[in-house]
């Protein structure tokens, strides 16, 4: 399976794009992005991890681990068995775990950004887990 710096420059390269365009996408120094790129620096923890995933428009879990799909949509598009995150998605504002977010504010999101939001907690809970 490809590391980390592999999924990151084939995700760049399915754009054409050079360290320096990602990196001006992504809001991250070029270095950076050239480190990741050759293993001098590890996966991003957080914020970095969600601003290359959205610039380059694939899933936080599949750039972090090489999980599941590449692309957000392809995630969307095909139906998938009914996990506890989507379940959360439809769960009435009693059930919603969050207290300073609310529900009525998370069902305004678009699928996209859902889509990422699920990545993200998905992506720090394995990280607290230890099962990377």
């Amino acid at each position: 399976m490809k590391n980390f710096g592999k999924r990151v420059r084939e995700a760049r390269l399915r754009y054409g794009w050079t360290q320096k365009t990602l990196a001006g996408a992504s809001g991250l120094a070029q270095s950076a992005i050239g480190n990741y790129e050759s293993g001098q620096r590890t996966i991003p923890s957080g914020a970095a991890l969600m601003k290359l995933a959205q610039a380059l428009n694939v899933s936080a879990v599949w750039l972090s681990s090489g999980e599941g799909p590449m692309e957000i949509g392809a995630a969307a598009a095909k139906p998938a068995a009914p996990r506890p995150a989507r379940r959360a998605a439809a769960a009435s504002p009693a059930e919603w775990p969050f207290q300073t977010v609310p529900y009525t504010r998370f069902r305004q999101l678009s699928a996209a950004d859902k889509m990422l939001l699920e990545s993200l907690v998905y992506t720090f809970i394995r990280s607290r887990s230890g099962k990377e």
